[in-house]
């Protein structure tokens, strides 16, 4: 009896899904470099606002969208969220074996990605008609104007699950998803740090930048006040964020360099021998990454219930039980503030909500901590990195544990790598959940993942560069640079 096989159902949409080709030829270095800083820069210019909505409401997942590089109000409504829980689910479900396929075959490698492309766009799709019906874009929008505002966001969503693709199908540095994470929270941090742009609020017109607000405020204020509500306020980016940034970001790139380095040694070449390092970061910022994914459906599936079944009727038992959200005129943030089910799946505001709601910060911490941790554990043994894929790797390449047989290989892998995995992925998360306590909103999350992404990058770079990286144009840059 066959099983159940969800990537059939990709089969007839084949045809009308654009396909990006796996170049026949090696990518040159220059050529990969162009790709990955051109699609950035593509990435970024999308953040264009959406036409033909009636003013956009308060945001429900403000938290969450910077961890997805979503920007509220604009193309990149979702960011990369469709694109990173699509390849998590079905590559989970074919590791697990709940999804059969066979991915040594071509065809059905390619009826796979198929099937995880298809299943994103119709996210983008969902996502945009949930937020349609719950009043996100106002209400009463005539059939013209809700037409209009899917072609703009699932067309650009489609977009860059393609510009994604290029980068995937190697003509590029490592993730498409991932590369746009790291860039957008990069450009964010600057904005957030020297944005211009002001921004009407409860206490008048104030700049978005935090270090500009402060300068502003030193000029129309007393020194203290000046200080105090640079760091406190709430409704824009504050030097307290900024500091939480920069710290997370500093032990980010601590943990980074935890490793334990096994002597290896050559069964090929008689003296050869070197270390091979497993990272405390062993599946980098994935476990972090599927945590917010795991957070963002429960938060979409909450909303949408109160909102779209109940149209958030703080009357309603069911209302009372998942939980009521309010607004603020002057904030762009839709939250829910008295204790219930949807309470607890969002983090503190600020330091002073952690010390006065520590159950909230319980949940919310055993949630991510819990999900990071069981992720880590489960990816290592299904994306190729398990303590037996590397066995079978050193064993092919004629390479053995110093001191042991090669029977023993796999065994001592197995001591070592599960609680890398577990032990970064429980670190890179406790570091996430101290910069929420203190009000990061997840500024502090996006900058973690995108340390992470940034050194598997430059991993990546310096392995082509080493290869024929040299010979090219921005190798020879990049030389002069070092």
């Amino acid at each position: 009896m066959s099983g159940f096989r969800l990537i059939d159902i990709a089969k007839p949409f084949i045809p009308l899904l654009p396909e990006i080709e796996i170049s026949p030829e090696a990518i040159s270095f220059d050529d990969k470099v162009v790709y990955t800083i051109g699609s950035a820069f593509i990435y970024l210019f999308l953040q264009l606002p959406v036409c033909g909505g009636q003013g956009i409401t308060n945001d429900p997942f403000a938290y969450l969208r910077p961890v997805f590089a979503a920007e509220r109000g604009t193309l990149l409504e979702f960011g990369v969220f469709p694109i990173i829980s699509s390849g998590l689910l079905f590559q989970l479900l074919a590791g697990v074996k709940l999804i059969k396929v066979n991915l040594n075959s071509v065809n059905e490698r390619t009826l796979f990605q198929s099937a995880q492309k298809l299943f994103a766009i119709f996210q983008y799709f969902l996502l945009t008609n949930i937020m349609l019906a719950t009043g996100y874009f106002g209400y009463s929008l005539s059939i013209t104007q809700v037409i209009l505002i899917n072609v703009q966001i699932v067309g650009a969503g489609t977009f860059v699950t393609l510009i994604a693709e290029v980068l995937d199908k190697g003509y590029g540095f490592g993730s498409g998803a991932m590369s746009f994470i790291a860039v957008n929270t990069a450009t964010n941090f600057i904005a957030d740090i020297l944005g211009f742009n002001t921004v009407q609020t409860g206490s008048g017109y104030q700049s978005q930048g935090a270090i500009i607000n402060l300068v502003s405020n030193i000029r129309n204020k007393s020194w203290t006040r000046a200080i105090w509500d640079s760091f406190t306020r709430k409704n824009l980016p504050n030097l307290t964020q900024a500091y939480i940034v920069i710290i997370t970001l500093l032990i980010a790139v601590f943990l980074q360099n935890f490793r334990i380095d096994l002597p290896i040694r050559s069964n090929r070449v008689r003296g050869a021998s070197n270390v091979y390092p497993i990272r405390l970061l062993y599946t980098g910022a994935m476990p972090l990454v599927y945590s917010y994914v795991v957070l963002f459906y429960l938060n979409l599936i909450g909303y949408t219930i109160v909102n779209l079944g109940f149209r958030n009727n703080p009357s309603h038992i069911v209302v009372k039980i998942l939980g009521y959200y309010s607004s603020s005129p002057f904030t762009n943030q839709f939250t829910v503030e008295s204790p219930s089910v949807m309470y607890f799946l969002s983090p503190s505001t600020s330091l002073y909500q952690a010390l006065t709601h520590p159950l909230k910060n319980i949940v919310f911490s055993a949630i991510v901590i819990i999900t990071s941790a069981t992720f880590a554990n489960t990816w290592c043994m299904i994306s190729g990195s398990s303590p037996r894929d590397i066995a079978a790797t050193f064993k092919e390449q004629g390479i053995s544990l110093a001191g042991r047989r090669d029977i023993s290989v796999s065994k001592e892998l197995s001591r070592v790598i599960p609680i890398a995995a577990v032990s970064g992925a429980t670190c890179l998360s406790i570091l996430t959940i101290v910069g929420e306590w203190f009000g990061g909103r997840g500024k502090g999350a996006a900058v973690a993942i995108a340390v992470a992404i940034a050194f598997s990058f430059l991993e990546l770079i310096a392995t082509e560069y080493q290869q024929a990286g040299g010979s090219q144009n921005f190798g020879q840059i990049f030389n002069q640079g070092l």
